[in-house]
């Protein structure tokens, strides 16, 4: 994942590409595992880099989907027009029922092409 960042660069026009979200007043604070916009703050260093831009999220695990969704809502409250997440990988616990079900009904190996819930193609 840190290769894949770099790979991000800052265009001759100086415009960043590349923003970080900091913790915000809300990181630690209830409710966990739901969405919250003050759960990070942009800096100041980026304030307005967003503003009216598709903003491209890496998350580097999928447990819960709430720090990736409260990116979006923080990064859509400082003007991006649209936000996309993308997950570099998902958690799955044998132990929690619905991720037990998924695991057990999985017949062939990993295919990154197959929709493990579906068996299609993922969309």
């Amino acid at each position: 994942m840190v290769n894949l960042a770099r790979q991000v660069v800052t265009p001759p026009d100086k415009t960043p590409t590349r923003v970080l979200l900091e913790p915000g007043p809300g990181y630690d604070e209830p409710p966990y595992r739901a969405p919250r916009r003050d759960r990070f703050r942009l800096s100041d260093t980026f304030e307005g880099a967003v503003s009216g831009r598709h903003v491209l999220v890496v998350d580097d695990t999928w447990v819960s989907g709430d720090k990736g969704q409260s990116a979006a809502l923080t990064l859509k409250a400082a003007g991006a027009s649209t936000v996309t997440v993308l997950c570099v990988a998902r958690w799955l616990r044998a132990d929690w029922p619905d991720h037990e079900d998924l695991i057990t009904r999985l017949e062939q190996p990993y295919d990154p092409l197959c929709c493990p819930v579906s068996g299609g193609t993922c969309e």
